[in-house]
C-alpha cells in the first residue's frame, strides 16, 4: 500500500459498512461499495463524507475554513428512503448538495439465485415494504409465463383486488409523509388512519399486514376470508370520502401550492430518458397505464 492510501490507517470508521476485512471484492457482490486498496486520499475523502465531488466549480476566493461538508442521513428518521445527502455549506448558504442513495439495497437479487421459484416471493415481498403485493405480483407472472402456467380466474381476481388495495395505501403513505415534509402536518394523521383500514382487510386476508407472501406462483396462498364484501364496502364508502378532505387540507394550502406549483417539471421526453413510470408519467400527460394497456 502506498502512502496516498495510509490514511485508512487512521479513519475510526469507513463507508458503506466496510469494517469487514477484505478490500478486493467482486463487482456483483454485495458491498462491493467498499473501499479497495488501490483508491487514493481524494477519493477515501469522498467515501467518508469529507468531500463532494461532481461538476461545480466554487469559487477560488472561498476557503477551506469558510466551506464545510455535512453529512445529513443516512438514517430513515430523517431521510425516508434511507437517504445519505452530503451538503456543502458555505456559512449559511447551501453551496451544493450530492445525494447518495442505496442504502436500502440488501443483495436481494444475490440472494434470489439460491431460491427455488416458490420461495421466490418470500424475498422479493421485501424490496418494497410500502407495495409488498406488487413485488409478488411481478415475480410470479415472471414464474408463470417461463413455466407456462396458467392461473385460475379466482385467482387472477383476487390479485387484482388484493394490489389495488396495496396501491391506494402506498399512495396514502406518500400523502401522509408527504404533507408532513411540506407542512401540512394533520395529513400525517390522517393519512395512516385511513391506512390502517387496508391493512387490516389484508391483514385478515393474508395474515400479515405487509410483506405477505401471498401471491405465489400458480395462484394465491388462500382464498379471501368470510364476509370479505362487508370489509371492502366499507373501504370503497370512507376512503373517497376522506379523499375530498384531502383536496381541501392541500390543495387550498398556500405552503404545499407553493412548494409544489411548478417544481421539479418533467417533460414526457425526460420521463422516457430517466426511466420514470406511473403516476409521474402520467402526469407529464403521456397517457400510459399498465393496468390499460398490458392487462
Amino acid at each position: 500500500m502506498n502512502e496516498d492510501n495510509n490514511i485508512k490507517d487512521d479513519l475510526d470508521f469507513w463507508a458503506t459498512n466496510s469494517e469487514e476485512g477484505g478490500w478486493n471484492i467482486s463487482s456483483t457482490d454485495e458491498g462491493s461499495q467498499k473501499m479497495l486498496e488501490e483508491e487514493d486520499e481524494k477519493q477515501i475523502k469522498i467515501q467518508t463524507g469529507s468531500d463532494v465531488v461532481d461538476d461545480y466549480v466554487y469559487s477560488e476566493e472561498t476557503t477551506d475554513d469558510e466551506r464545510m461538508i455535512v453529512n445529513m442521513g443516512p438514517q430513515h428518521p430523517s431521510t425516508h428512503g434511507v437517504l445519505r445527502l452530503q451538503v456543502e455549506l458555505e456559512g449559511e448558504v447551501v453551496r451544493r448538495v450530492k445525494p447518495v442513495i442505496g442504502y436500502l439495497h440488501t443483495g436481494m437479487e444475490k440472494t434470489g439465485e439460491e431460491l427455488a421459484y416458490f420461495q421466490g416471493p418470500t424475498n422479493t415481498t421485501r424490496m418494497d415494504y410500502l407495495s409488498p403485493l406488487f413485488n409478488e405480483l411481478v415475480f410470479s407472472l415472471t414464474t408463470e409465463k417461463l413455466l407456462d402456467i396458467e392461473v385460475p380466474e379466482r385467482a387472477k381476481a383476487i390479485r387484482i383486488l388484493m394490489t389495488e388495495l396495496n396501491r391506494i395505501s402506498s399512495h396514502l403513505v406518500a400523502l401522509a409523509t408527504g404533507g408532513m415534509d411540506i407542512g401540512a402536518l394533520s395529513m400525517m394523521i390522517f393519512g395512516f388512519r385511513e391506512r390502517e383500514l387496508i391493512l387490516n382487510f389484508l391483514e385478515k386476508s393474508s395474515g400479515l399486514r405487509m410483506n405477505h407472501k401471498s401471491i405465489r406462483p400458480g395462484g394465491v396462498a388462500a382464498d379471501l376470508p368470510d364476509n370479505w364484501q362487508k370489509d371492502i364496502k366499507e373501504i370503497l364508502k370512507i376512503i373517497p370520502e376522506k379523499l375530498k378532505d384531502y383536496g381541501e387540507m392541500l390543495l387550498d394550502n398556500p405552503i404545499w401550492q407553493g412548494r409544489l406549483k411548478n417544481v421539479g417539471i418533467l417533460t414526457t421526453e425526460e420521463c422516457f430518458a430517466y426511466g420514470i413510470t406511473g403516476p409521474s408519467l402520467r402526469a407529464s400527460g403521456f397517457s400510459w397505464d399498465l393496468r390499460k394497456t398490458q392487462p
